[in-house]
């Protein structure tokens, strides 16, 4: 341990890159020193820095991870819950499939009606007012509401197929 001096800047600099405060960086360095004091012992190490660098390293990885912990625990099951769903909420791929034939038939069965009426029911779904909606296409509300209910009339049995499934 003969450059530990040297061996301290240049580690301490390497936190301080890692986002380590001053404080956790001069602990994870003592701690990887004190490793290394109990390492040698034993074995004899043939790169100190090399040993050093990896030690800190290690020590800095097991540190983020015991706080990631210690904050996780603090939290409820709820909290948790509300913040890391452990069910998908999506929906699952057969209930994908039955909306996608729904929608097969109602654009099969708008296909059936007149491209007016199509138009305007699609302009009514889409949150426009019959006001609108006439004065956009030149036609009476009267006329708006026409085509409406020819085009629920028409998809009343889609709409009712649905709701038996």
């Amino acid at each position: 341990m003969a450059g530990s001096l040297s061996y301290f800047g240049r580690l301490m600099k390497k936190c301080r890159r890692r986002g380590q405060s001053q404080e956790e960086a001069e602990d994870l360095i003592q701690e990887a020193f004190l490793r290394l004091h109990e390492y040698c012992r034993e074995s004899v190490v043939r790169d100190e820095e090399a040993f050093l660098a990896r030690t800190v390293s290690n020590l800095a990885i097991n540190s983020y991870h015991h706080r990631r912990a210690a904050c996780l625990a603090d939290e409820t099951l709820e909290e948790l819950e509300n913040t890391h769903p452990l069910v998908d909420s999506s929906p699952g791929p057969e209930r994908v499939i039955a909306a996608q034939q729904r929608l097969d038939g109602i654009v099969e069965t708008l296909r059936a009606v007149s491209e007016r009426t199509c138009a305007v029911f699609i302009a009514h779904r889409s949150g426009y007012s019959y006001d609108e909606i006439a004065e956009n296409l030149g036609i009476s509300e009267r006329t708006v509401q026409k085509h409406i209910a020819r085009a629920m009339f028409l998809l009343m049995p889609v709409g009712a197929a649905a709701e038996q499934e």
